[in-house]
């Protein structure tokens, strides 16, 4: 019998879809979840989009995570080292790392269909 538990070390996780400025690594991806480490490099902003009927969940390692969203990109949430996320279904949103430092996030995402849906830009005022 097949052991059900699966264990996977740093250096086998393999490449995944990436933004500019936030390099995504892949632990388990199948139907319905996805988990992984995101690095983000000082500086940078990802573009607006949303993750359809995806839920995602993050947990912030190291630095800073500034989230922005609602209408007119006015919402705005610091998720500061040590500190939990959630992003809804369908919230169009964008994420990036304005500190210096690069910063490094623990991401997993639950629900179907693809994970990415970029938008023009954030929902109007």
């Amino acid at each position: 019998m097949r052991n059900p538990v699966r264990k996977v070390r740093d250096d086998q996780l393999r490449e995944a879809q990436g933004t500019p400025g936030l390099t995504r690594r892949v632990a388990f991806e199948a139907d319905g979840h996805w988990f992984g480490h995101v690095e983000a490099s000082p500086e940078t902003m990802s573009g607006w989009h949303h993750h359809g009927d995806n839920v995602t969940i993050g947990y912030v390692l190291k630095g800073k995570v500034t989230l922005e969203f609602g209408a007119g990109g006015r919402g705005h949430v610091e998720v500061n080292e040590g500190e939990y996320f959630e992003v809804p279904k369908h919230l169009v949103h964008r994420e990036g790392n304005m500190s210096t430092e690069t910063g490094e996030i623990i991401l997993g995402r639950v629900g179907e269909g693809p994970a990415v849906f970029p938008v023009d830009g954030p929902d109007p005022a």
